[in-house]
């Protein structure tokens, strides 16, 4: 890796451009840890290509083409199975038990809405037909991982970075009539899968019900989190394969999960792919110490009630959300 005087100049270039790339690198991956490996890989090879640098303004779109290659790749070594989630893949479980979790590596992971604080370029140009929310979406990161690895890479250069097709054609090593072939395909998988509608900003309102969320939840109110939840409701929560449709199912989990670990939990909210989130803490059963991360849930409202909840057990990821692996006990 970089290493001396001249290698720390070069990272302080890099540094301002690492969450464009790093969400970049997400959009293609599915996965925020293979995203930031990827970033890191992205800056060993700009190092070792320093000298091709001439135009420091040119030095995002050049870091661009390192990563996006970088991630194809990737993508081709791995040869692995295109991470999805649990209800895009399987019939709704009508058991609330539970089997062994299944490998990380099948499921999408949720990114922070901190990556977008530092703009990447969406919606820079007239022409690009994905706005900044929808890029993080995460049916939209789900929609892209069902294209092939050169389909991802033109729709996000031309659809969400805005780069035309002959700059897109260069990267790719291919001709421009190819590159319109990619993109025709990819934008009508996307649009096929109800992905291109606009994504619409967070309000007061979904804050205000977020807050009931996670006090009915705290609590282990049930009568409180059904008030909350949609009748036709989803509830997923990868590594697990199982998921719930509808809210008598969800209420029926939930209600056995409570039941079996009655100890009290803790919620931060979050903000996670374009929308609301929380982080879950817990404690041994029974009750002993500081609060312990378990997972963070992404939760869509749909007409003032919860639509979709995806829960992922990830706690390692707890701190790219900023928040912590432990919560003292009060």
């Amino acid at each position: 890796m970089p290493h001396g005087a001249h290698d720390a100049a070069f990272r302080t270039l890099f540094e301002p451009h690492r969450r464009a790339i790093t969400l970049h690198c997400y959009r293609m991956l599915g996965s925020l840890q293979d995203a930031e490996e990827l970033v890191q890989e992205t800056l060993l090879r700009a190092w070792q290509r320093h000298d091709e640098v001439r135009d420091t303004s040119a030095l995002r779109a050049w870091l661009y083409q390192i990563a996006t290659n970088a991630c194809l790749d990737q993508l081709r070594k791995a040869k692995r199975r295109r991470r999805t989630l649990p209800h895009l893949v399987a019939a709704p479980s009508s058991s609330t038990r539970l089997g062994p979790p299944l490998e990380e590596q099948l499921w999408l992971e949720p990114a922070p809405d901190a990556l977008l604080e530092v703009g990447d370029d969406v919606g820079q140009r007239p022409d690009a037909r994905a706005t900044r929310r929808e890029s993080i979406g995460l049916a939209f990161i789900a929609a892209l991982q069902l294209l092939s690895p050169k389909q991802r890479a033109a729709l996000l250069l031309v659809d969400v970075l805005g780069w035309n097709p002959q700059e897109t054609a260069t990267l790719l090593e291919t001709s421009v009539a190819s590159v319109n072939s990619l993109l025709q395909r990819a934008r009508k998988s996307v649009e096929s899968r109800g992905e291109a509608e606009s994504a619409t900003a967070v309000s007061s309102a979904d804050s205000e019900l977020l807050a009931r969320f996670i006090s009915a939840w705290e609590r282990g109110d049930l009568e409180a989190f059904s008030a909350l939840l949609a009748e036709d409701a989803l509830f997923a929560m990868p590594p697990q394969p199982e998921w719930f449709a509808g809210r008598a199912a969800i209420l029926e989990l939930f209600g056995a999960m409570w039941a079996a670990r009655p100890g009290p939990r803790r919620l931060l909210p979050l903000a996670a792919n374009g929308g609301l989130a929380v982080a879950l803490y817990s404690q041994p059963n029974p009750p002993d110490g500081a609060f312990q991360a378990a997972g963070i849930t992404l939760v869509t409202f749909r007409q003032g009630r919860v639509s979709l909840l995806v829960r992922f057990g990830l706690p390692r990821l707890f701190p790219s959300f900023g928040v912590p692996l432990q919560l003292a006990a009060p």
